[in-house]
């Protein structure tokens, strides 16, 4: 007789260690758990805070998840990455590193990942600190050799914008490239970006002061080979979202896009990102009013009116009041959107025609995550933290189920170059499962 067949063995458990855990971090853990669930994968996870009663409290929809979390208070995260903190020993064994906290921790957790041998994922760039000024570049470049000969990946600025922007962009400009029609060249890619909420109250769908810092810097384009340097709120142009009647005012905006796909596609000459909506119309308003001014008050050399303004503006509120605003129709309608116009010229019989191609995502269904594990997540923060759930979970199947190789320090529209066609597709179908619409159209920009 043949001998029984074997029982298959169990799956390991995925370690995976966040953080931090505010209104992005939460949700992305929750999607990974789903995205995890359904893949018949054991994750467990722990959760690095300052505050777990706060973290407790994000998860306040998905507290079936409590028992698959190991929750470490640190006070000050510099001690655990020295080794100094009891908790330190709780994260050897971890596979996946994520920084949901700040991108000032990107350096400390990537040489964490180093020292334990685990992947790491961060959602943000430090774009104003004096090494990213001086050299344009990432600081989490530095790490890429380390990575590479370890055999370990860091996916870098993931989330929605950058993230699942980045690789629609990429995943369209390879797939260009590698059609090797006669002449095509490049020639643009400008990211427009809307972040639109109509509501009763003044509601941050993200961190004010982030949104201050962010908005009223002096934005940057790459034109022609050269990057310029605008004043805040100038070069406006107007943008027509889909879902959207009328077009909307769209600013420069120096974001993570530009340096990023600078660097991935270097002979492109021209990149730029552009913001707009009720957020960015608010701090515009701001910054039109001088109160944004690094004046100092009058009797008061100490304090600038920036500074004033800053104290005195609303935080960010937590997710149970922004659920009770959802509820209750404080918040009526919510719309984020990201579209890209790539725009490109080719030799067609024997005219050189100019093609406008646009690839883009959109998040209309606010009003869904009521009575879902994600109530009380933003329109911003939720398709932020799905998006770089989707993209991580599937870099991860890649090297735990595919056998593939990812190393070295990577962003989204590297992801879209690396990864295989089927896990591409996949991306894509469960980017829409967790209701954010992909959109693109082509047409004709050629003069008449």
């Amino acid at each position: 007789m043949d001998p029984s067949p074997a029982t298959p063995a169990a799956p390991a458990v995925l370690p995976v260690v966040f953080f931090g855990l505010g209104a992005v971090g939460s949700s992305m853990l929750i999607c990974l758990a789903e995205l995890a669930e359904r893949d018949e994968v054991p994750l467990r996870f722990v959760v690095v805070v300052q505050e777990p009663e706060l973290a407790r409290d994000a998860l306040f929809h998905a507290e079936w998840l409590f028992d698959r979390i190991d929750f470490i208070t640190a006070l000050d995260f510099d001690d655990l990455f020295r080794g100094d903190h009891p908790g330190r020993a709780r994260l050897e064994g971890a596979r996946l590193l994520v920084n949901a906290a700040h991108p000032r921790f990107n350096q400390p957790i990537l040489e964490l990942g180093l020292a334990i041998g685990a992947h790491a994922v961060d959602l943000a760039s430090d774009m104003y600190d004096d090494e990213t000024e001086r050299t344009l570049t990432f600081s989490q470049y530095s790490f890429d050799e380390s990575y590479q000969r370890r055999g370990l990946a860091a996916l870098i600025n993931l989330g929605i914008s950058p993230g699942v922007t980045n690789f629609l962009i990429g995943l369209r400009l390879h797939q260009l490239h590698a059609a090797r029609r006669r002449e095509l060249e490049i020639e643009s890619v400008d990211l427009y970006l809307l972040e639109d909420i109509d509501a009763d109250e003044i509601v941050f769908s993200w961190s004010p002061l982030v949104a201050l810092e962010e908005l009223a810097q002096r934005p940057r384009l790459l034109r022609h080979g050269r990057l310029d340097v605008l004043e805040p709120f100038s070069a406006a142009r107007e943008h027509v979202f889909p879902g959207e009647v009328a077009p909307t005012r769209q600013y420069p905006l120096y974001q993570e896009e530009l340096l990023s796909l600078h660097r991935s596609f270097p002979n492109i000459q021209s990149i730029a990102v552009y913001s707009g909506g009720s957020e960015v119309e608010l701090v515009k308003a701001l910054y039109k009013l001088n109160l944004l001014s690094k004046r100092t008050l009058p009797q008061q050399s100490e304090l600038t009116v920036e500074a004033m303004v800053r104290a005195i503006l609303p935080g960010m509120n937590k997710p149970r009041r922004i659920e009770e605003y959802l509820r209750n129709g404080t918040i009526r309608r919510a719309h984020f959107a990201a579209a890209a116009e790539i725009r490109y010229s080719e030799q067609v019989r024997r005219d050189r025609q100019t093609t406008i191609e646009t690839v883009g995502i959109r998040y209309q269904r606010y009003r869904g995550l009521l009575n879902s594990p994600y109530a009380g997540a933003t329109y911003i923060s939720y398709p932020t933290a799905v998006g770089a759930a989707i993209l991580t979970w599937h870099a991860l199947a890649f090297l735990m189920e595919d056998g593939g190789i990812l190393q070295g320090v990577l962003g989204g529209e590297d992801l879209a170059r690396l990864l295989p066609r089927a896990r591409l597709e996949a991306i894509r179908r469960d980017l829409v499962a967790w209701d954010l619409d992909l959109f693109e159209s082509v047409r004709d920009a050629s003069p008449p």
